[in-house]
């Protein structure tokens, strides 16, 4: 069995972008830059070769994160070359409350992602690969991402971008997303149970024509579930389960807000 749980902070960068110009309260003609804030992430995965024989992938977040309040991210992975992120940038200015009155501020929120996975190889024999949520997230507020992902070569982001000025006199947000998936193999066959009772040493192939008697067998599964999660949350929650190979997921959101701009 293959698994592996990391409960991990949003990589969180916070800036306070103050402006500048003069120190004189209130200097006609001034001008200040606001607040910007980016995240640029990308994720690649080429050229690996997984082979699975009867290999259990379970990732799973369980009565977890239940009223949970603030930044808070999860990522969850069973398998191999899976890639999982939580990132966060925040900037902030108030130039007002330091320097006075200025003009041409701007409150500027950007994401840019890319997600590229091509000539990766995956064979699974028999396989049971499962991602779930159960019972997690309830009641939480805030800023929330859960990654779960089972199997091979998911790649899964939750990315969040905040600007935020007093003076902005414009503000602006945008969301720049790119998944690229090409040149992949995947091959599921049935393979040899993965777990054989004593009493069922000599039952006969699913497949019913083998002459001599075999392992029973098993097909490959994959299972992705949310149950009972995220009940009555508030805020920007973003959620990723994947099970199989080769999935690309990603939740992004960017706000931008200027006291000027939403008079």
């Amino acid at each position: 069995m293959k698994k592996s749980m990391i409960f991990s902070p949003l990589a969180l960068a916070m800036a306070a972008v103050m402006a500048s110009g003069a120190y004189a309260a209130g200097l006609p003609g001034t001008h200040a830059s606001g607040s910007t804030a980016s995240v640029n992430d990308t994720q690649h995965n080429y050229n690996n070769q997984v082979l699975n024989k009867e290999t259990k992938n379970t990732a799973s977040i369980e009565g977890s994160l239940n009223s949970a309040t603030g930044n808070v991210g999860a990522n969850v992975a069973a398998g191999d070359n899976n890639q999982q992120a939580n990132a966060a940038a925040i900037a902030t200015a108030d130039a007002l409350f330091i320097f006075g009155q200025y003009l041409g501020q701007e409150a500027s929120a950007s994401i840019g992602v890319t997600q590229k996975a091509h000539d990766n190889d995956l064979v699974n024999y028999g396989n049971p690969n499962s991602a779930s949520v159960n019972d997690s997230g309830n009641g939480a507020q805030g800023n929330v991402g859960m990654n779960v992902a089972a199997g091979n070569f998911n790649q899964q982001k939750n990315d969040l971008s905040i600007a935020s000025s007093e003076q902005a006199t414009t503000a602006t947000a945008s969301v720049n997303m790119l998944q690229e998936s090409h040149g992949n193999f995947t091959e599921n066959k049935i393979g040899d149970v993965y777990e054989v009772a004593a009493d069922l040493k000599g039952v006969s192939s699913g497949l019913g024509w083998f002459p001599v008697p075999q392992k029973p067998q098993t097909p490959v599964v994959n299972t992705a579930s949310i149950n009972a999660s995220l009940n009555n949350a508030s805020g920007n929650v973003g959620v990723n389960v994947a099970a199989g190979g080769g999935n690309q997921q990603s939740n992004a959101l960017a706000i931008a807000a200027g006291c000027n701009a939403c008079r």
